[in-house]
């Protein structure tokens, strides 16, 4: 007896060929906007911790801004009694000075491996505190901008804006 193909076998191996084209295409049209969707979602999340880490730790060591040069983290917190968002204005300044200076080394201390702009201004008097800014001038906006309000030790609150690229 011999194998035979009908006409049947040809129609549906022909829908089945199609279906799955079809959903392969749309697959790879899908895919890419996911995986921008989560580099983005990554990239938020980054930018927050980094947030996090400037605004509530004190850094280590504690007293770096007295020595900019052997700082292993860089964190802005005045870790006074365990309180959350307050600043300390010798860290700002020390901040401020090393950032303008080595960019690279301030970079790796917060430890991303994204370009940041970071400023804190003084809501109160409209004062620039921090003006961090890359070595390089970026041509597109940057991809997430975070920005918080925290508490300087002195009567002031500041509005802290931070930018990936």
């Amino acid at each position: 007896m011999k194998a035979q193909l009908s006409l049947e076998y040809y129609i549906s191996l022909t829908i089945f060929i199609g279906f799955i084209v079809y959903i392969s295409f749309q697959v790879m049209r899908i895919s890419p906007q996911f995986i921008t969707e989560v580099e983005n979602e990554r990239l938020k999340s980054e930018a927050y911790q980094i947030s996090e880490l400037l605004i509530n730790d004190a850094g280590e060591p504690l007293n770096w801004e007295n020595n900019p040069s052997s700082v292993e983290r860089i964190g802005l917190s005045k870790n006074y009694k365990n309180e959350t968002n307050l600043l300390s204005q010798q860290k700002i300044t020390a901040f401020n000075t090393t950032c303008n200076s080595d960019y690279g080394n301030v970079r790796r201390s917060i430890g991303t491996d994204y370009y940041f702009s970071l400023e804190l201004i003084d809501i109160s008097s409209g004062q620039s505190l921090i003006d961090c800014n890359p070595p390089i001038i970026f041509v597109k906006p940057a991809k997430v901008v975070i920005t918080r309000i925290t508490a300087l030790d002195s009567p002031a609150f500041g509005e802290l804006i931070l930018q990936l690229w």
